[in-house]
This record gives C-alpha cells, sequence and structure tokens, in this order.
C-alpha cells in the first residue's frame, strides 16, 4: 500500500482549497494560496531530484523566515528525504560541525549569511550551495531554478510514518545542540492534538513569532494551520508594531510565543490603544511569563494562558484550554501551563521512578504518545537516556493540582538544596516578577559554608525604574520561606537569553554564578 500521502500534505490541502490564502510574506507583501505551494514544492521536489537527493537524504536551510523554508519542508516530504533548519546565529565552525556530523548534501542560504556560506565550503559534506536571494559567488539563485523546473507531480512511494522527515535542534545550553528526530508520525500526530485541542479550523491565522529553526516555528502555529487550511503570517525579523498592525488589520485570531516577545510588545506606545479583539487567545511557552505581561492582554479582554512543550515531546504537550474555561479561571491558573494535549500522555516519577499520584506533589514530567520524537541524530548514548520505554524523561520538575493543572517547579538539574530542603528556583522568580520594577530575572543556587547552597538571583529592571537589594528582599519576606529568598542580588542591564528569548541558565551561571552581589 502506498503512503505517499505522507509527503503531499500541501497537494491534498490545494485540493481542496487551492485559491485560498495560505502564507503572507510580510516583507515582500506577496500572499502564497495553497495552489501556490502545491506548484512550488513540486518544482523544488524536481530541482532537488536533479540534485540529486532522494529518501533518507538531507536538505538544509540557512535562514530566516521565507516562503522559502515552506517549499522545503513540502518540497523534501514529498521525496521522503530530511529537512535540516539551522540556527542561523551559530557560527560558521559550529555549522561545519553540525553539517559534518548531519551531512546534508545541499545547502540553501539567506544572502545575509552568505560570508557562513562562504566559510563552509570545503569544511563541510554539502554538494550543492543555493542563494535564495540570486546568484552568489558562483552559487545558483533559487528563484532561477524554480522557474525552469517542472511542476509535475512528486510523491516518493515507499514513504512510512516512521521515516524521519525533519531534525530540529534543541536548545541546548552547553555544547553543540543536539539534532531532534522528527518523523511524518510524529509531525501528523502533534497537528492533530494541536487541532484538536484547541479547536483550530480554516477561518483561523496566525502571525508566526518564533523562528523556522526552532520547533516552535514550525508547530506553533505553522503546520497545524497548513493543515487545517489556515493562513500564516511571516517575517524575516521579529517587528512587534508590525505584528501588532497586521493582528489588526488582518483580524488574525491565535498568537503564539515568547515572554520576552509579549514583553516587547506590550512596550509598545501602540500597544494601548491597539484593538486585538479578533483574538481568540494568546499564549505564551518557553520560559516562564511575568503576570504583568498577562495582565496587559487580560485588560484588552483576551485569554492569555501559558503553555509548555519540548522538542523531543512533540513539542505541544500542555496548555491551558483557553476556549473550554472562563476568564476567572485563566486569572486563578494563571502559573499553569494547563493540561495535557488532546492525544498526550503524561506522567510524574519521583526519584525511584515510582508514580506520584497526590497533588501538588512534586516529580519530573515524562511525556508519552504518538508525537513524540524518534531519537537523536547520531548520538544514541542521549536517546537512550532520553527516550525509555516509550517515555521522554523532561529533567523538567512538575506539580498537578487538584483540578488537573500541571505547574512546572524547576529544572531536575537546576535544583539547589539549602540547608537540606529542596528549593526550585521558578517560585522564586515568581515572586520577583510580582516586583513592580523587576523586569527579568534569574535565579540559580551558589554555594555556601553554612547552609551547603543558597540562592542568587541576576535582574535587570525595567526602564527608568530604580530598587535596591534592601527592597527586594524586603518584599519578598513573608512571600517566600526565608532559606527561599535569594542571599545575593545581581543587577544586570540584560539576562542573557537565547534566539527564542528564553533565559539560558547556563549562561548566567557562567557569568555571574559566584557567590557574591
Amino acid at each position: 500500500m502506498s503512503n505517499a500521502w505522507i509527503g503531499n500534505y500541501a497537494c491534498f490541502r490545494a485540493r481542496l482549497c487551492s485559491e485560498k490564502a495560505a502564507v503572507v510574506d510580510l516583507d515582500t507583501g506577496v500572499r502564497y494560496t495553497y495552489g501556490d505551494l502545491e506548484d512550488r514544492a513540486n518544482r523544488l521536489a524536481h530541482v532537488l531530484a536533479g540534485f540529486g537527493v532522494g529518501k533518507g537524504d538531507r536538505v538544509a536551510f540557512l535562514s530566516r523566515n521565507r516562503v522559502e523554508l515552506i517549499d522545503g519542508y513540502f518540497a523534501t516530504g514529498k521525496l521522503g528525504a530530511i529537512l535540516v533548519p539551522y540556527n542561523a546565529r551559530l557560527s560558521a565552525k559550529e555549522l561545519a560541525q553540525l553539517m559534518t556530523n548531519e551531512g546534508p548534501k545541499v545547502l540553501f542560504y539567506e544572502e545575509v549569511f552568505a560570508a557562513n556560506a562562504a566559510a563552509l565550503e570545503g569544511h563541510c559534506p554539502v554538494e550543492r550551495f543555493v542563494c535564495l536571494d540570486g546568484a552568489q559567488g558562483g552559487h545558483s539563485a533559487y528563484g532561477d531554478l524554480l522557474a525552469r523546473a517542472d511542476n509535475g507531480f512528486v510523491a516518493c512511494d515507499d514513504l512510512e510514518l516512521e521515516d524521519i522527515h525533519l531534525i530540529i535542534h534543541t536548545g541546548g545550553t552547553t555544547g553543540l545542540p543536539k539534532g531532534g528526530l522528527i518523523s511524518h508520525r510524529g509531525e501528523l500526530f502533534n497537528s492533530f492534538s494541536e487541532i484538536c485541542t484547541w479547536g483550530l479550523n480554516d477561518k483561523d491565522s496566525a502571525v508566526i513569532l518564533l523562528p523556522l529553526f526552532h520547533t516552535g516555528g514550525w508547530n506553533l502555529l505553522t503546520l497545524p494551520l497548513l493543515h487545517v487550511g489556515g493562513t500564516i503570517y511571516i517575517n524575516r525579523a521579529y517587528d512587534p508594531q508590525k505584528t501588532l498592525e497586521v493582528i489588526q488589520e488582518e483580524k488574525t485570531t491565535c498568537l503564539f510565543g515568547a515572554a520576552t516577545i509579549f514583553r516587547m510588545m506590550v512596550e509598545r506606545p501602540e500597544f494601548r490603544d491597539a484593538d486585538l479583539s479578533s483574538l481568540r487567545w494568546v499564549m505564551a511557552g518557553a520560559a516562564p511569563t511575568p503576570i504583568n505581561i498577562m495582565q496587559e492582554f487580560w485588560k484588552k479582554g483576551i485569554k492569555f494562558v501559558l503553555g509548555y512543550g519540548m522538542t523531543e515531546a512533540g513539542p505541544n504537550n500542555l496548555s491551558t484550554p483557553p476556549q473550554f474555561v472562563s476568564q476567572e479561571t485563566v486569572e486563578e491558573k494563571f502559573a499553569s501551563v494547563g493540561k495535557p494535549f488532546y492525544l498526550t500522555l503524561a506522567k510524574l516519577i519521583d526519584d525511584d521512578g515510582n508514580t506520584v499520584t497526590a497533588p501538588d506533589t512534586p516529580g519530573e514530567l515524562l511525556w508519552s504518545g504518538p508525537q513524540i520524537f524518534s531519537g537523536y541524530w547520531g548520538n544514541e548514548a542521549e536517546t537512550a537516556s532520553t527516550l525509555v520505554d516509550g517515555w521522554v524523561h523532561t529533567g523538567d520538575m512538575a506539580s498537578v493540582d487538584k483540578d488537573g493543572f500541571y505547574y512546572i517547579v524547576g529544572r531536575k538539574k537546576n535544583m539547589f538544596i539549602s540547608g537540606g530542603e529542596n528549593v526550585f528556583p521558578p517560585e522564586i522568580e515568581s515572586a520577583l516578577y510580582d516586583i513592580e520594577a523587576v523586569r527579568e530575572c534569574c535565579v540559580f543556587g551558589v554555594s555556601d559554608e553554612k547552609w551547603g547552597e543558597v540562592g542568587k538571583a541576576v535582574i535587570s529592571l525595567k526602564p527608568g525604574k530604580t530598587i535596591t537589594k534592601e527592597e527586594i528582599l524586603t518584599a519578598l519576606n513573608g512571600k517566600l520561606a526565608r532559606y527561599k529568598i535569594p542571599k545575593y542580588i545581581t543587577f544586570v542591564d540584560d539576562v542573557p537569553k537565547n534566539n527564542v528569548g528564553k533565559i539560558v541558565v547556563k549562561q548566567v551561571t557562567d557569568l555571574y554564578g559566584t557567590p557574591q552581589d
């Protein structure tokens, strides 16, 4: 039985609504229909086949969010090849190491990254370089190749659900990122689970705020909306002002991002009077979101909730289901990352591997279900330690309340022990965010002769705000147990973050991890 349909989502969506707008490029103003996506995917598939790309071969992109990445997704699916979108912020040396390991045959790159592409020649297995913006340094121009290519239907007849379609690199905080293997099965069931959980349909649309080299860029909400016949809006660099304009002009319905992204949005002067009433919900993930950011959207009558996910587990695993809960519940459970998605299996375990069943009791969070990943590229040891008996071990500590809402209480490895008591930094960070002057913060443990470890907080303040260490300690007194209140506080201009706005604890501790203010 042929499973060619797995790689031809664009074809079957185009068959149903060929003239419907699928992708809007905010940089060029071009609107691409589902029929356009199918035509472009077939053309690129023929180009790749001409380069010798077949089932299982890797095709790399070094690009910001552009329609060419969408072409690459569908074209590789048609051929049974594997799409590898690389983080455009990596150095040429880091990219060469990853590419040497993962072996892409072709690299499509944006002109702004031409220097890195040139540096990679001869230092990685890539056989063909193609520039997305025109001929560059002897490399072919993407547009020329597509224009000359056949647009006849392409399919891989022996494609199976377990075949790998994406390598998405995890946001590791040490060393090179690991390449998470995402199968057609994982993609399909993740999208189905998201569509069912949030009730997505062809009337839904979203500005895509996260990069397409990140799992959130693809899965929140690009792939689910393209499956269901919705519309996505993409641009090469996040622009909070442009995002607010598009939401109002296009009446988009959903919005997902990270705390840093939303902070930039609410700090724009245009935010106060912006009409965002078309949004059914707004959701943040990747890092804890201060309640004061959420409140800015609540004031506009918009349900702003939290979610949780990770590359290896979907990534869509938890969210407060906004369409099924009242605003009162949204505010009551504001710190919760919600409930498991439609197809997601979850459990908490203690240090001995026993399932934790008591409410409000921390345990390590584990995931299973048809949406999970298939392992790490070329890294059997990491795969074996992360994926055990069909369960993804997250390293995150969580608890569940009596109503079934999950709360992330910290990283298993980031927890510190002070005077024999377990201390989870998110609880302290949440209390710090209640202080009006605090913009961003990161808490971790440092050595202490008396208590073993004590807390240290690295804090950046909102523009124009001032506060002393003593005032912060006074504000925390009575809100937290004494052993949880940080002994040391360091004020910085900016707390180190990764490309999706997530504070990177390893970088923070490398810079500020000494027991002093």
